[in-house]
């Protein structure tokens, strides 16, 4: 009987501090903090920084914006600071303040292109596009989360290296100005 009660009351221990954890873990993140535009943020697999944005009339290629749709444009320098070339940067800005906004397409300013694979150290003037519908309000300040990654040589399940999410790192707020962003120097 001492052996039943000593196993039932181990377990219920174990469940508390099993739902202890859970709940610990679930907590509200601690307040992101807010960078000033232009500023450079450390993304862990990535080096950003904000300058400007707008609503762009034509893609950064020349494209017309899709039919029904419109396009926020922001400026940004861009620098993949691991080791190989990558294209996980598709989430890497959020915009907080507009419902429903799908991933940013990004384009190399220099030549205009669709931005495909950033490669090490080598910092890119780019722009973000999001498309959303022409009748959707947009907010006056466009307020962006920057989300970023860490590195971990053995991951928890295939003891394999990677890159992993780490959520919000900063926050940007820009004004969101009726016309496309200039390019950067």
């Amino acid at each position: 009987m001492r052996t039943k009660l000593l196993t039932g009351a181990g377990g219920f221990v174990a469940a508390a501090i099993s739902l202890g954890y859970s709940l610990y873990e679930q907590r509200k993140a601690e307040v992101v903090p807010v960078v000033a535009i232009g500023a450079s943020v450390d993304a862990g697999r990535w080096e950003v920084a904000v300058f400007a944005s707008g609503i762009a009339s034509t893609m950064p290629n020349g494209a017309r914006v899709s039919p029904g749709k419109q396009a926020i444009a922001v400026n940004m320098m861009l620098e993949n600071i691991s080791a190989e070339s990558s294209n996980l940067y598709g989430e890497l800005i959020k915009l907080s303040n507009v419902a429903d906004a799908p991933k940013p397409q990004y384009y190399l300013t220099r030549d205009r292109a669709i931005l495909w694979d950033l490669q090490p150290r080598i910092p890119e003037a780019v722009t973000a596009v999001w498309e959303v519908p022409a009748e959707l309000e947009l907010p006056t300040v466009l307020h962006l989360h920057i989300d970023g990654s860490h590195f971990k040589p053995r991951d928890n399940l295939y003891a394999a290296p990677g890159w992993f999410s780490s959520g919000s790192v900063a926050e940007v707020s820009l004004p969101l100005d009726g016309a496309a962003p200039r390019a950067q120097p």
